[in-house]
Parts: C-alpha cells; structure tokens; sequence
C-alpha cells in the first residue's frame, strides 16, 4: 500500500472518531444554541471531508487496478 493511500486511510480513520464524538455530545442534549450550532457545523465539514477522502481512495485503487 502506498504511503498515499495509508495517509488518506489514517485521516479518514480520525474523522470518523471526530463525528462520533461530536454526535455523542449533540445526544447529551444539554448545549447551548452556539455549542449545537458549531457542533452541527464542524459534522458537516467532517462529513464533505470524508467524500472528498473516499473520492481520492477510489481515484488510487482505480490507478492500481
């Protein structure tokens, strides 16, 4: 595996923890209005940022077939 793809992989690794924390903090329900916000902010980011991560691994593993 390239060094690529396992930066890619590692980064994607941590977003997904990132969103799981942020959505376990959203369920404890007792936010204010800008911790909520920002919060739902920072899931949408975490999310585009994964497409864009899953974009370029099927860009690599296109290269490699």
């Amino acid at each position: 595996m390239n060094l690529e793809k396992t930066a890619l992989l590692e980064a994607r690794n941590q977003w997904l923890i990132d969103i799981q924390v942020y959505k376990d903090f959203l369920e404890r329900g007792s936010q204010t209005f800008e911790g909520r916000h920002g919060t739902e902010q920072y899931i949408s980011m975490a999310d585009n940022r994964l497409k864009d991560i899953n974009q370029k691994l099927e860009i690599i593993d296109s290269k490699i077939i």
